[in-house]
């Protein structure tokens, strides 16, 4: 079965972005890439120039237009080239040389929205165990996961107003609400950056400190209350605040940019409650 690729570009590291259209082009069936406004273009068509031309399709946006945008920008390119699923990957995430193999197993489902798999962080030592079985799960990052074309039109795409952060996680509940279902496949492991994350313990606790950075913290704080009123659901706003309060305690007792960050991390609790979405 034919099946797609997307990646979105902004700023890419060259080799890396090289590593990653080498170990997808030769599984899927045509490449599709959206440029958000990165500063290195020149740099990125010298790379694209090297590859066949009839496999690639690019996009390029003059400035960043968000995750969303993005992702349905190359999710409407292939749904009007007659492909029925697109696996969406990050710029920096190489895929394994199984993936798409893997996962045609599954896509006779109807109920299949997305099937992603198993996520291992480049940064951690861990060991992974592979079996061959899936399981259902609530929601996944958008890199690595193969999307369902069909169900993405059914439910109006990923929502453009909430930029960045929270886009993946929202458009796997809205999927689920419409009855399809995720599956992660245990026998694909994706190799992927979780950013600057560091581990610290407090008390009795391990605390994720992921070190976003003030611009990243407002949108995590906006998209927070945003998809809790979206829901419309008193339990989720409340639920949401108190993970507020806890991204502030992180960034006061282990991050660096304290203020800067607070203040970004306020500002995006204000806006999500007044609704302000967008960049």
């Amino acid at each position: 079965m034919d099946i797609s690729a997307g990646i979105v570009l902004f700023n890419p590291d060259i080799k890396r972005l090289k590593e990653n259209i080498d170990a997808v082009i030769i599984q899927c069936t045509h490449l599709y890439l959206v440029d958000n406004g990165s500063g290195n273009v020149d740099e990125v068509k010298g790379l694209l120039n090297q590859y066949n031309q009839s496999k690639i399709s690019i996009l390029w946006n003059r400035e960043n237009q968000g995750i969303a945008k993005a992702l349905n920008q190359l999710t409407s390119a292939a749904q009007k080239e007659g492909f029925d699923w697109i696996l969406t990957l990050d710029q920096d995430s190489v895929v394994p040389s199984n993936i798409v193999g893997e996962f045609e197993k599954y896509i006779n489902n109807s109920s299949v929205g997305i099937l992603c798999p198993i996520i291992c962080d480049r940064n951690k030592d861990e060991e992974i165990k592979i079996n061959e079985d899936c399981t259902e799960i609530d929601e996944c990052i958008t890199s690595g996961s193969l999307l369902n074309i069909k169900a993405w039109s059914e439910i109006g795409g990923f929502d453009e107003r909430m930029f960045i952060d929270g886009v993946d996680f929202d458009i796997c509940y809205r999927l689920r609400q419409r009855g399809y279902k995720i599956y992660c496949i245990h026998s694909v492991v994706l190799l992927h950056e979780l950013g600057h994350i560091e581990y610290h313990r407090f008390l009795f606790w391990k605390v994720l400190v992921k070190n976003h950075s003030a611009f990243r913290k407002y949108y995590i704080a906006r998209n927070i209350i945003y998809t809790a009123k979206k829901r419309r659901s008193t339990l989720l706003v409340v639920k949401g605040l108190l993970q507020e309060i806890k991204l502030i305690g992180i960034v006061i007792f282990y991050e660096e940019d304290k203020l800067n960050k607070i203040r970004c991390i306020c500002r995006g609790i204000y806006d999500g409650f007044k609704g302000k979405v967008g960049e």
